[in-house]
């Protein structure tokens, strides 16, 4: 979360007002604070997540927000830490942020939890199986952990393949499998004419990542750039619109 705070004393014009004036400042301070959030840095955080993310979903670039200042509370940006339903993009972009190893995704808390991969791995996805956006869809691996007895759901209902009429037509149970095959582990599904393919591969170690989305140098930056001059104008604004 990046936490806006401007410095009054260093704009100009707040050395020259009067005191009837200088009561304006208050008000100044959370406009400019709110301007500089919504109308410059968030845009500007947006269009390097634009360019710097690799494909990124509709859902993480509406995942920033801005939040008006008041007189008790700085404006803030950031991403939302909620959804209804999915992974945080706070979450998932932490990464891309601060680089480093990837901690354990749900989908391999899954496997793991039922024995089917080890602690110490990760499940890389095939990208046979990757959609536009380079990730493996929700849909696909729903059906992948139901096919594999690891899709419980926390709300208690059951989610797995069982020997129903209904599951046994959907055959994500005789699709989907674990194992090894020749010196690759990992997921598999069983293709027409007795085909596999893996889905996703084991690997021994977290996967590495550097940062390639320095957020708050971002949000810095583009506050030290315009903090001034949106201060200057919202204390200009402030004293002409003052009665």
């Amino acid at each position: 979360m990046l936490d806006l705070k401007l410095d009054i004393d260093s704009v100009a014009l707040a050395r020259e007002i009067s005191d009837i004036q200088r009561k304006q400042i208050p008000f100044a301070l959370v406009l400019a604070q709110t301007r500089l959030a919504t109308n410059r840095i968030k845009p500007g955080i947006l269009k390097v997540m634009g360019q710097r993310l690799d494909r990124p979903t509709p859902t993480t670039m509406r995942s920033l927000f801005a939040q008006a200042a008041t007189k008790t509370r700085p404006a803030k940006v950031w991403f939302k830490d909620s959804w209804t339903t999915g992974i945080p993009a706070d979450a998932y972009l932490q990464q891309a942020v601060q680089g480093g190893s990837r901690p354990h995704k749900r989908f391999e808390k899954s496997l793991i939890a039922q024995g089917l991969m080890k602690s110490g791995q990760y499940a890389v996805p095939s990208g046979d199986y990757l959609n536009q956006y380079g990730n493996v869809a929700r849909g696909t691996m729903t059906r992948i952990l139901s096919g594999l007895g690891a899709a419980e759901s926390e709300l208690g209902y059951q989610a797995n393949a069982t020997n129903s009429k209904r599951s046994q037509r959907k055959g994500n149970a005789q699709r989907y499998f674990t194992g090894t095959i020749g010196d690759e582990s990992g997921v598999w599904e069983r293709k027409a004419r007795k085909e596999v393919k893996p889905v996703f591969l084991y690997t021994d170690g977290a996967p590495q990542y550097r940062v390639i989305f320095p957020f708050y140098k971002i949000g810095e930056n583009i506050g030290k750039a315009h903090g001034q001059s949106e201060l200057a104008n919202a204390l200009r604004d402030s004293i002409l619109t003052a009665k």
